[in-house]
């Protein structure tokens, strides 16, 4: 089941379309890069110390593995904010269609402003971490779709339920 298309100029675009075409250009660019030699001797795709972050040389494994968990950490309470806070201010404190936003108006607004604190504060680990070298990438991936798959997986788990649930009534009638 796919949702219908988005018609610009013409062009039938869908999530799946999309997101083929977004993995297409990242393979085609990452292909281009190797073959430009980016990946050869260079210390941003290689795992492990010596690692430059924070203007800190990090030359031992206990403390690499050590900061590569805490960026993991960090890179799954940061997409725990992301998919309950943020989705709580777009679809409670920003849809016009909402009638309540579940807290105080204090509380709300207290909500709004820590999560844009957040934010910024949180945006100096992930640029010093995708900067330093491509384990924290790797991290930060897997991170994002622990947390971002459980998360929609219970969505996506719900809609279908419901389908089924919907299509076991009209087969009984």
């Amino acid at each position: 089941m796919s949702i219908g298309p988005v018609s610009y100029n013409n062009l039938k675009l869908t999530p799946l379309k999309v997101i083929g075409i977004g993995f297409l250009f990242l393979s085609i660019f990452s292909i281009t890069l190797f073959s430009m030699g980016f990946y050869a001797d260079n210390e941003y795709f290689r795992w492990g110390p010596p690692l430059y972050i924070f203007k800190k040389n990090v030359t031992s494994n206990l403390q690499f593995y050590g900061l590569l968990i805490i960026f993991f950490l960090n890179q799954i309470i940061n997409t725990l904010v992301t998919e309950v806070v943020y989705s709580w201010i777009v679809n409670c404190v920003q849809d016009p269609k909402s009638k309540t936003t579940y807290y105080s108006k204090k509380v709300s607004i207290f909500l709004v402003l820590s999560n844009a604190f957040y934010f910024s504060t949180n945006l100096m680990l992930v640029i010093n971490g995708a900067y330093s070298q491509i384990s924290f990438f790797f991290v930060t991936v897997i991170g994002n779709m622990m947390v971002i798959g459980y998360t929609n997986k219970k969505f996506i788990d719900r809609i279908f339920n419901e389908a089924n649930e919907v299509y076991q009534n009209l087969t009984t009638i």
